[in-house]
């Protein structure tokens, strides 16, 4: 009885924790947001031991914060936490690309663009959710084809730490041309083998994005 139990409550809580996990790392979470257990619980169509489990292994990590009334909070980072991550993804996902460039096929790139092209259909209807997703969709696809699992798991608990604060990223002055065209240049770079230009755009990619994070944040926190 106890060994047919203890596995089924484990693949609960892995199956509640990949839900929330997704939800952070494509941005449907925002900073400040509360997951009440029971709720998610209801939502999900499992128990409140799974949720509560999941949710404390997203706390042990720091991407949650335990609160009341068996409820649990996405944190609002400070600029100097945000910058510190951000200093952090400059110094490995311009690795991660690189790797990834020595193994992705023309079928790669042709996916990576199909991506990019729903992304910037995406900011152009102004729905944010969509394009975080294919933002996140883009990143991924390339950081995956790295085959560097270790690191991949390092990008990944960075993302979970700044993904709710992604939702920043809206309004931009330049919504149709900036990242597009930052991803265009890079899809570019890839196929012509160019290492630094790659390692540049990427760290282009998280400047730009930092810096109109912590702009949009500022502007928040004044209302």
């Amino acid at each position: 009885m106890i060994k047919i139990e203890r596995p089924q409550r484990v693949a609960l809580a892995d199956y509640v924790e990949k839900n929330i996990r997704r939800e952070i790392l494509e941005g449907r979470l925002h900073p400040g947001d509360r997951l009440v257990t029971r709720e998610l619980a209801e939502l999900l169509g499992t128990s409140v031991t799974p949720v509560r489990e999941a949710l404390l292994r997203l706390v042990a990590i720091g991407v949650l914060e335990a609160s009341p009334a068996q409820s649990f909070t996405v944190p609002l980072l400070e600029p100097r936490q945000y910058l510190e991550l951000a200093e952090i993804r400059r110094a490995i996902e311009p690795l991660a690309t690189v790797h990834a460039m020595k193994n992705l096929t023309k079928r790669d790139i042709a996916e990576l663009d199909g991506i990019l092209q729903d992304f910037r259909q995406a900011k152009r209807q102004g729905d944010v959710s969509a394009a975080l997703s294919f933002n996140h969709a883009f990143r991924f696809r390339l950081y995956t084809a790295a085959d560097k699992p270790v690191l991949l798991e390092i990008i990944e608990q960075l993302w979970l730490k700044i993904g709710p604060m992604f939702n920043y990223l809206f309004p931009q002055s330049d919504v149709e041309t900036e990242m597009p065209h930052n991803y265009d240049l890079l899809l570019s770079a890839i196929t012509s083998g160019d290492e630094d230009a790659v390692c540049t755009l990427i760290k282009k990619s998280i400047d730009r994005g930092t810096e109109i994070i912590l702009h949009n944040l500022q502007t928040y926190l004044k209302r």
